[in-house]
């Protein structure tokens, strides 16, 4: 049981690293290590977490909320500065501030400004919104502080459960494990590099203006869904993955025939996994791994049967530790890389995005995150219509799908950096005619 401190301290923070040994600043993790060699107005590596409240939204008591629950999380108490060689975190002198929201979401971040946070929260009529760098943190570690932050505020406003379950505390002592890089302990030198992907089928659709990122999402009752499911022995991110699939492969093959052919490359989706799932650890930093089912177009458009049937095998062989360990050793020994770690940072800058889109987004034609069902205590829940996530808009994967559920509501989110919004209607088309329900929400 965590240790808790009688009074809220905004000094706090520095007793807590004096007592856990922890320097005022310390590496990146090695997820982050290349998401702070990316930050564009393109691809400013921003995703998401947003709560929608059944009352609008005291930005006053959400500030106090904020004030308290940041000496939770020291690891994100921090700015992004800038080293010789490698970036590094160090603590923030500043305190983080509530920001109005934007008409369109998960803009660009100065990440290596002065006193910048590499998170920002948002407040809107009843909706309370944290946009995260990914250098800080992934998905769980993103939604583990949303929740402290909307249950620090309701607290404020009254309400108080009599079990506060997983929710962290305002001033909780941290577990030493929550700051770890999770990477590196998992990391095996002897372990040789995994096969690599090709270049994978990108959707010629129309890009938008510089900083346009369109969101639509649709929200079915989890029970529904999960009933479609369990008919096709499937699980919800299996039968989604392969509505995302068949969606690109619609795109594909009602381009004309000249177009067609010379887009005929592998239709491949980037799925995330949470390794706290696999491997024991509390990191609250980067996590995650990508599994990437794909359809090969040159053998012939697949039936929906089809594509459920390789979903469901390609994600069950691939979500297995010997083959996570693999991919995880060659990206810290990437790192690790003797000629990597001379290379001045300003050139590590110049060279990262080339790099990351060469073993990164170049390999995907979309990226579908399900970051599960979301909990809270029931005085809380009671006060919760819906938890959303957005994933990061990016320049060269131009649609991206994530899906959450809070009760028997299912968000499924897409955002798109380009004009048309062929995939989302040939994805929600799908799920239409699997007998589900869908009320669509567009910004």
């Amino acid at each position: 049981m965590a240790e808790i401190i009688t009074e809220y301290d905004r000094n706090f923070v520095p007793k807590l690293h004096d007592q856990l040994k922890i320097r005022k600043f310390y590496k990146l993790d090695n997820a982050a290590t290349i998401y702070s060699l990316i930050n564009s107005n393109k691809s400013p590596s921003m995703f998401r977490l947003s709560c929608t409240l059944k009352h609008r939204i005291n930005v006053k008591n959400l500030q106090t909320a904020l004030n308290r629950i940041i000496v939770r999380f020291p690891y994100f108490d921090v700015t992004l500065k800038k080293g010789f060689f490698w970036a590094y975190w160090e603590k923030n002198q500043n305190d983080p501030k509530i920001v109005a929201e934007t008409k369109y979401p998960c803009q660009r971040l100065p990440v290596y400004s002065r006193g910048v946070f590499p998170f920002r929260v948002k407040a809107y009529f009843n909706r309370i919104a944290v946009e995260f760098h990914h250098s800080l943190t992934d998905g769980t570690g993103g939604l583990i502080f949303l929740k402290a932050l909307v249950a620090e505020y309701l607290h404020l406003r009254g309400i108080t459960p009599e079990d506060w379950g997983d929710i962290f505390r305002p001033n909780q002592v941290p577990d030493p494990e929550e700051f770890e890089c999770a990477y590196k302990r998992n990391y095996n030198e002897k372990l040789p590099f995994p096969k690599t992907h090709g270049v994978a089928f990108k959707p010629p659709l129309t890009s938008e203006k510089r900083k346009r990122y369109h969101v639509t999402t649709g929200n079915v009752s989890v029970k529904e869904i999960l009933k479609i499911s369990r008919e096709k022995k499937v699980t919800i991110t299996e039968l989604l993955t392969s509505a995302y699939l068949d969606a690109l492969q619609s795109v594909l093959f009602n381009l004309p025939a000249h177009q067609r052919k010379r887009n005929m490359k592998p239709i491949r989706v980037a799925v995330p996994v949470n390794l706290r799932n696999l491997y024991p650890s509390k990191t609250m930093r980067n996590f995650s791994f990508m599994i990437s089912p794909e359809l090969n177009p040159k053998l012939g458009r697949y039936s929906f049967n089809e594509i459920l049937h390789l979903v469901h095998h390609s994600i069950r062989k691939e979500v297995a530790t010997k083959t996570i360990t693999q991919s995880i050793s060659r990206n810290v020994k990437g790192q690790l890389f003797p000629l990597m770690r001379i290379i001045p940072l300003f050139l590590k800058r110049l060279l990262g995005g080339l790099l990351y889109q060469k073993m990164g987004e170049q390999l995907y034609s979309g990226k579908l995150s399900n970051i599960g069902k979301v909990t809270m205590p029931e005085a809380f829940a009671n006060e919760i219509e819906s938890f959303d996530l957005l994933l990061a808009p990016s320049s060269t994967i131009n649609t991206g799908c994530s899906v959450t559920s809070f009760g028997d509501n299912l968000n499924i989110t897409f955002g798109r950096t380009v004009k048309e919004a062929e995939i989302e209607k040939y994805f929600f088309r799908k799920l239409v005619e699997l007998g589900i329900h869908v009320k669509i929400e567009t910004n």
